[in-house]
């Protein structure tokens, strides 16, 4: 019996402003762009460096809705920008807002 690889959720493109701040407050709030959104999870382009692990105070600043995510990888791309991959705590149904 082989074990399915990739990803499990389907992906969603997407174009929405989001922010992002730690929850111990101790770095300013920040304003992510959403690439992406699955049912667990999301990926956003960031100006920041955010470390695996970290928990993620995420909200829409468009619909108020506030959750809680955890940093689970941080790529460096192009124009000092970072793609940051989130685990959603608090599930969404692909395709809509993040909260």
């Amino acid at each position: 019996m082989s074990l399915p690889t990739g990803r499990s959720d389907r992906r969603i493109p997407k174009k929405v402003a989001v922010e992002l701040a730690r929850p111990d407050g101790s770095h300013r709030r920040e304003l992510a762009i959403v690439q992406n959104v699955s049912t667990r999870g999301m990926r956003v382009a960031t100006e920041h460096v955010w470390h695996a692990g970290d928990p993620v105070l995420l909200s829409s600043p468009e619909s108020g809705i506030r959750t809680q995510a955890r940093v689970v990888y941080c790529q460096r791309l192009e124009n000092n920008r970072f793609a940051v991959g989130l685990e959603l705590l608090a599930p969404t149904r692909a395709g809509t807002k993040p909260h």
